[in-house]
């Protein structure tokens, strides 16, 4: 699989959650917000159906039964596993190992837990993911109904990061065009 086949599909899940979930990022929803693990869960549910039945998409899976390695560890230093994973389950190497997300709810809040593309990478050369992405939603509470402005960072398994710096996700008149459909959706 190819990475812009891969981009297109985790496109695709985040734009459908964004539009069917849009409570999850709603401040109006209440005072919490949302874990950047509730969110993966919605977009894993998206996007299982974009790959035939060989390949698994899990939020884990713990292939040994053993603690979490120290290559496991994002930002500063907390032990916490990938959001997302499309693999084959029981097997190992890139063969089998496509694709592995972490998902952050904001780049800007400096969350202790929060990864940074470095660790993601780590993880990604310690399993053999041939692809990893750093999504970030970059949640902002900018009125009653919130606003996302999602960037992310891809790296390939033989080459690294593909860019240096996070991309938007969504071109401007793209997100423009999600939020229209989103207010017009839930506002009337």
């Amino acid at each position: 699989m190819l990475l812009h086949d891969l981009q297109a599909r985790v496109r695709i899940a985040l734009t459908t959650t964004l539009t069917n979930e849009w409570g999850l990022f709603t401040p109006a929803t209440g005072t919490s917000h949302p874990s950047a693990r509730s969110i993966a869960f919605h977009v894993g549910w998206h996007l299982r159906p974009m790959f035939d039945e060989s390949w698994d998409v899990d939020c884990d899976y713990e292939r040994s039964g053993a603690a979490p390695e120290p290559s496991l560890a994002f930002g500063t230093g907390v032990l916490r596993a990938p959001d997302l994973i499309v693999h084959r389950r029981g097997r190992l190497g890139p063969e089998d190992n496509l694709l592995l997300v972490t998902l952050t709810a904001d780049f800007a809040s400096h969350q202790e837990d929060a990864p940074d593309f470095d660790a993601v990478r780590s993880v990604q050369l310690r399993y053999g993911y041939r692809y990893a992405v750093w999504v970030d939603l970059q949640l902002r509470e900018d009125g009653p109904e919130g606003r996302v402005r999602p960037q992310w960072q891809w790296g390939t398994l033989d080459s690294g990061p593909v860019r240096p710096e996070p991309e938007s996700v969504y071109t401007s008149e793209e997100l423009t065009s999600i939020t229209h459909a989103i207010q017009s959706l839930y506002l009337g």
